[in-house]
């Protein structure tokens, strides 16, 4: 009762009649209920005091003190973490966090389109290991990320997503692009998190971090108000003229509510977590949620499952190997992955960020790319490391009732979807050598050079005057074309089907496509996350026509970032992995006619080179220029006029 009783008040002679002594014998000697009533009263007015004091006073920093807004937290915790690009869309609710990454020294990427932030993202992701960082405004500005979030998911990506939001007393009142973004996030996203406070914000980060890499990686998304990103002193300007004028109650009533809630927004915690070094005494130890951690190291398989598919392994005859993306998660020991195929000598076939494995040294022959249905079904032991029996697998149907099913999987409810295993592994590697496959292997070399000889027959197809280029050949024209660095981007349906059968990436960590989810419109972004995460290396996109349209205003972020990436389409003016199925079965074209665009225009409207390829003889030149043009920085795009073709017929996935 002394902190809030007046002076001269009987407390307080009561008080100064007592010393220490007598005042701790007068409290021993109450009964407990009177001094747990009595404790209880005293926190009860310290509680008073403290909140009473809020209401009477705004917060600010120390006098002579710059205190560091909630963006510059942001930036220094995703710094700490090793994050050193960030892709952006502008937008006020989350100025202050991409300002403080470019002032900290990270690349900033600003787009044209939200989505692209998180594919960016997540192709960083899946090229270096890091997180990608993407960072959005508020509303519109997060639910235009939900395709690429949804897709992260599905394709296991580490990426962070930072959403603005309007301010924290503002939520719920009808202000500017203010929605539940949790209930938005949280159904597409592997954790979602929001800050209350400023002493939060720098600790919510760096969880969002651990958490989209540990366990099954994932997207996260961490909503930032937009009054704990802005500096202190605008955040207090912007509520103090939102405050009432006046004596009424009424008013000193709201005035005394928004001071409460600023102190509460700044609290002594949060602004000593915000001061800069050597401004507080004594010095308090760096905040351990904002150190610099490696990401979690994989639980290793245990010597019991090792050893029984060691046993299946030595006593199989015709076994395969398929690996998915999720078997190169650990960017970093990619090279001992490939060492430890090479050394279990199984027939490998791979699919989404595993193609091209080993590159262009695959002699003896490990691995194939044609005829993995036939292999799969004839097969009397099957290792799924990182893939699954989903849409891909006929559900499972792929692989013969009869074989062994090993898989292994982060995410054991994945490993059983749709067919159980054999045995479900949850992470592990297996380097045992495979002996007396060697029938089996020669069945495969033949079944791989028919299919390679009917599609080089395929290829030799000559379409009508004026139908454009065979799209077979065109691919096969540019896979003995593409500079041995390359880093292939697909983005489409149809031609990039055909590319799948006819390009070969050299080199691991060469190939990026949507992944399960099928997403159209990944192009632009993949292309920007790869040409920064390997700078070193040519990015070439190969696009549909359709699939272009989704990304094609992205080019113009090319230019303006100095991007050297080579986008190819191919243009056969049309929806045509549907039309060609929904013509014979429908009987009609309805929605599936596009232009022959000139894209190429269009792509040198927003600064870039653009070509117009019509027949296979243009392409060596054409090839040869744009190589040399984008290792300057500017970006290219080839206008292919494809003819249609039936080589993917039937090619509709469900």
């Amino acid at each position: 009762f002394f902190f809030v009783a007046g002076p001269g008040s009987r407390c307080q002679d009561l008080s100064a009649r007592l010393d220490g002594e007598e005042r701790r014998e007068l409290f021993y000697r109450m009964r407990p209920e009177h001094a747990l009533a009595s404790s209880a009263a005293l926190a009860l007015c310290v509680f008073a005091f403290r909140e009473i004091r809020k209401m009477r006073s705004l917060p600010s920093a120390p006098e002579g003190v710059k205190l560091k807004s909630g963006g510059e937290i942001v930036a220094e915790t995703l710094l700490a973490h090793g994050i050193k690009h960030v892709f952006v869309l502008s937008g006020g609710h989350v100025a202050p966090v991409y300002v403080a990454a470019e002032k900290l020294g990270m690349r900033v990427i600003d787009v044209r389109h939200e989505v692209n932030t998180v594919f960016a993202a997540d192709a960083m992701w899946r090229l270096t290991g890091t997180p990608g960082v993407a960072i959005v405004t508020a509303g519109p500005g997060v639910t235009n990320t939900i395709t690429a979030v949804q897709n992260a998911k599905m394709a296991e990506s580490a990426v962070v997503v930072l959403g603005g939001a309007t301010a924290t007393m503002l939520k719920g009142r009808g202000s500017l692009q203010d929605i539940d973004h949790m209930a938005a996030m949280r159904p597409v996203a592997k954790w979602c998190g929001t800050a209350k406070t400023l002493a939060q914000v720098g600790p919510l980060v760096a969880e969002a971090l651990r958490r989209c890499q540990e366990g099954v990686p994932g997207p996260v998304f961490v909503e930032l108000p937009m009054d704990l990103t802005w500096p202190l002193e605008e955040v207090v300007a912007t509520y103090t003229a939102m405050m009432p004028r006046g004596d009424a109650l009424l008013s000193i009533a709201v005035r005394a509510i928004l001071k409460r809630h600023l102190n509460n927004l700044f609290a002594p915690q949060g602004i000593a977590h915000l001061l800069p070094p050597n401004t507080l005494a004594p010095a308090r130890p760096e905040n351990p949620a904002i150190v610099s951690s490696p990401p979690p190291t994989p639980k290793e398989a245990s010597s019991r499952e090792v050893a029984a598919v060691v046993g299946m392994l030595r006593k199989a005859k015709r076994p395969v190997l398929v690996l998915g993306s999720q078997a190169m998660h650990s960017q970093a020991q990619v090279h001992a992955l490939v060492k430890a195929v090479r050394l279990l000598g199984v027939p490998l076939f791979c699919a989404g960020m595993a193609r091209g494995l080993l590159g262009g040294n695959n002699e003896p022959r490990l691995q194939f790319r044609h005829e993995r249905g036939k292999a799969l079904k004839n097969a009397d032991l099957v290792i799924l490391f990182g893939a699954v029996c989903d849409f891909r697998l006929q559900y499972g149907n792929s692989v013969s009732q009869k074989a062994t099913l090993v898989v292994v999987n982060k995410c054991q409810a994945r490993a059983r979807q749709n067919r159980a295993p054999t045995l479900a592994v949850k992470v592990g590697w297996f380097g045992e050598t495979c002996a007396g496959a060697g029938e089996w292997m020669q069945a495969l070399n033949a079944a791989e050079e028919h299919r390679e000889a009917d599609i080089r027959k395929k290829s030799e197809l000559v379409p009508g005057a004026g139908e454009g280029a065979n799209p077979v050949a065109l691919c096969r024209a540019f896979n003995s074309l593409l500079p041995p660095d390359a880093v292939l981007v697909m983005d489409g349906g149809d031609f990039v089907g055909t590319c799948a059968y006819t390009l070969e990436p050299k080199g691991p960590l060469r190939w990026l496509d949507p992944g399960a989810f099928g997403t159209l419109g990944v192009g632009a972004g993949f292309a920007m996350g790869a040409a920064l995460a390997y700078p070193q290396n040519q990015v070439w996109v190969l696009y549909g026509d359709g699939a272009l349209g989704f990304s094609i205003a992205e080019i113009d972020t090319l230019v303006r970032s100095k991007l050297g990436v080579v986008c190819v389409v191919g243009n056969d003016a049309g929806w045509t992995q549907i039309v060609r199925d929904q013509e014979r079965v429908l009987s009609s074209s309805c929605a599936c006619t596009l232009a022959r665009t000139d894209y190429h225009l269009v792509a040198e409207g927003f600064g870039a080179k653009g070509f117009l390829v019509t027949a296979l003889a243009q392409i060596p030149k054409v090839v040869e220029e744009a190589s040399k043009m984008a290792r300057t920085g500017r970006p290219v795009l080839i206008n292919c006029h494809i003819a249609r073709s039936d080589f993917r017929e039937g090619s509709i996935s469900v």
